[in-house]
């Protein structure tokens, strides 16, 4: 009976340099996720802190985009429009990652 190794995987510490990439991928997406999920509203909250009157106005709340306001343009459409871009850029990093592995494994002579 053949022996069976366990295998660890780590996302915070991984150990081989074919993880490492793959980690390394997913987080830039994850990153720049965090950024449009939470950095734009909070870009938005910042600016309207200033506001005299308390109530939250800034230059992104006034300005109009295709019709909407600003700020409302770029949390509901942005997001989604972003979402959209982040899985094409991970496809593109992805395949990318792919295509380098396929190389390096053709160039060993598929060792």
């Amino acid at each position: 009976m053949a022996v069976r190794h366990r295998v660890q995987i780590n996302f915070f510490r991984p150990v081989t340099p074919s993880m490492k990439k793959e980690v390394a991928v997913a987080r830039i997406i994850l990153a720049l996720w965090a950024f449009l999920s939470f950095g734009i509203p909070l870009l938005i909250w910042l600016a309207g802190l200033g506001d005299p009157t308390g109530l939250g106005e800034s230059i992104l709340t006034r300005s109009r985009f295709l019709g909407f306001p600003l700020h409302y343009w770029l949390v509901a459409q942005g997001a989604t429009i972003g979402y959209v871009l982040l899985c094409k850029l991970y496809c593109v990093l992805w395949d990318r990652r792919i295509t380098r592995h396929r190389q390096a494994w053709a160039k060993s002579g598929g060792r």
